[in-house]
């Protein structure tokens, strides 16, 4: 009985050939995920400083509304409010225009001024204006000038 030679050679080399590819996909796989990993990782970074950004304006956006849109009794609590609304405008501009140059340091300040102005508004909802009607007294100040335009006439 004769045994083929060739069935035994080709087993082993079907086996090795198998390892050689599986090796070889093996160290491709791990230089794709070698570039891959940092590259996804770099853009997800972007991502969440894009969306931190966003965030961040609409935040602001939310807060300059509240604060111009202040309704109260004390009308000089709705003034300031309106002054303090109006003065964001020049900000809410800069951001509209420069928010991709902005850096995350920047947005975390803009954020912490953003809830300041909250609290502000909350004040004033609750405790009205800080400024407060100063009733003068001019009755001396008048007479001494009547006094004073008697002698130079």
């Amino acid at each position: 009985m004769k045994k083929p030679a060739h069935s035994a050679d080709f087993k082993k080399d079907y086996i090795a050939y198998s390892a050689i590819m599986i090796f070889f996909l093996i160290i491709l796989f791990e230089i794709f995920m070698a570039i891959f990993i940092p590259a996804h990782l770099q853009i997800e970074g972007v991502w969440g400083e894009e969306v931190a950004r966003q965030e961040m304006i609409n935040q602001f956006d939310f807060v300059r509304n509240r604060i111009s849109g202040l309704k109260s009794d004390d009308e000089y609590a709705v003034e300031e409010s309106r002054m303090i609304g109006e003065s964001l405008i020049p900000l809410a501009n800069y951001l509209r225009i420069y928010q991709y140059e902005i850096g995350i340091d920047e947005v975390k300040n803009i954020e912490k001024a953003m809830s300041g102005f909250s609290s502000f508004r909350s004040s004033l909802e609750k405790k009205g204006a800080y400024s407060k009607d100063m009733k003068l007294k001019t009755g001396k100040f008048i007479a001494t000038l009547k006094k004073e335009m008697a002698k130079t006439k």
